[in-house]
């Protein structure tokens, strides 16, 4: 049960419908344009599209040409997310992926000179449990210089100690000066679940990721937490991630 984060971004032309790079990334297997769908994590669960004047965004695989491919409704114009930022939201009713097909994402723009687009996508098992008990949230913060629209790894501090035990992450903020996406590195775990970032503690985030109606991300045992990974327009040197906890054991 849960979902996992992934990216495309590319500088594209005026007017031009292009499908982007995917994003490089460690844990799914990305081939020039494609994210191939893995095994298990085969449902569309959310996207997002950014870009300062982005004007179209779609997400395509072979499966979904055969009837309709996602063709978005809402896009977040701007180089960084907006407050609220405009995510589309399908965790209650995914789109059916094929797995081991490529995923491509596609952009338009309407810039007179070329212009970074972004997209990313939530793929999950399409199980979505809204989680019971007592939420705790914890910050943690982070010193890692990012490389723009790359996977940066960034070990987090928490800013508290957690009472010795294990623990469900049931949602998480991310924030730093030019961040677009964050996602968390769990131990044991081969998914990367994620989130919309922010730039400021003032933003609003998604409120699928705000509160625990987004399931269970992962679990981890105190000694062993995670660690985060950010996705930039800038190499910010100064991350936070607020994780939304509940102790299980």
């Amino acid at each position: 049960m849960g979902f996992t984060l992934c990216a495309w971004s590319q500088s594209i032309a005026q007017n031009s419908h292009l499908e982007l790079n995917a994003v490089s990334d460690q844990h799914l297997v990305t081939s020039g344009k494609d994210i191939t769908v893995p095994e298990g994590y085969d449902k569309l669960m959310g996207a997002f599209g950014l870009g300062t004047t982005i004007n179209r965004m779609q997400l395509s695989s072979p499966a979904m040409r055969k009837t309709l491919i996602v063709d978005a409704e809402q896009l977040n114009i701007g180089a960084e997310p907006l407050s609220p930022s405009c995510l589309i939201d399908m965790f209650k009713n995914p789109r059916q992926l094929k797995a081991s097909e490529g995923l491509r994402a596609l952009a338009t723009q309407g810039s007179i000179g070329a212009e970074q687009e972004t997209v990313l996508a939530m793929l999950g098992d399409g199980k979505v449990d809204e989680v019971t008990g007592e939420v705790m949230t914890v910050r943690c913060t982070g010193t890692t210089t990012l490389v723009a629209y790359t996977w940066g790894l960034v070990p987090l501090t928490f800013t508290q100690q957690l009472e010795a035990g294990r623990y469900q992450i049931v949602g998480a903020r991310f924030e730093s000066a030019g961040a677009i996406a964050g996602r968390l590195v769990i131990p044991g775990s081969p998914w990367r679940p994620g989130a919309v970032a922010n730039d400021s503690i003032s933003d609003i985030p998604p409120v699928r990721f705000g509160t625990p109606i987004s399931g269970i991300w992962g679990e981890f045992s105190h000694s062993f937490p995670p660690q985060a990974e950010f996705l930039s327009i800038s190499a910010d040197t100064a991350e936070v991630v607020y994780l939304d906890l509940v102790k299980v054991a």
